[in-house]
């Protein structure tokens, strides 16, 4: 666990510790990034429409992906589509132990920044509106 802590914190900078308990790798929220995350099926459209390798993990049901995006000052947890959610600043968010392993559908990159939150939430939005549109 210290060795994954430590690669996350040298080749991103991100500030993670290890929660003991679960002994799961978390990352905070806020300051250096943030975390949305939505079901699977949307997911996959939004990363497949995205102009950059965004970072993406799915969880271990696979039914929601999360994208991890630039830093973002919300308060509270916000809702912004049904099932779309940003995780507020100042939380803890579990994310896969392994860089390259199971769990991760898009990996983290090195000197790779990550896209701003409101352009992952703009998609996300737009396809769910098409999608409910088409639907009607």
């Amino acid at each position: 666990m210290s060795q994954a802590r430590a690669s996350y914190e040298e080749l991103f900078g991100w500030p993670v510790s290890v929660q003991v308990g679960g002994r799961n790798i978390v990352v905070a929220l806020g300051q250096v990034l943030n975390a949305i995350t939505m079901p699977a099926g949307l997911g996959a459209r939004v990363r497949a429409l995205l102009d950059w390798p965004v970072p993406v993990f799915a969880t271990p049901d696979q039914a929601r992906w999360t994208f991890l995006v630039g830093a973002a000052k919300a308060r509270n947890s916000i809702v912004f589509e049904p099932g779309v959610e940003m995780t507020p600043a100042g939380s803890y968010l579990a994310i896969p132990a392994d860089l390259g392993g199971p769990g991760w559908i898009e990996p983290p990159r090195p000197n790779r920044p990550l896209p701003p939150a409101g352009t992952v939430l703009a998609l996300a939005g737009r396809l769910a509106y098409d999608r409910a549109r088409r639907s009607a």
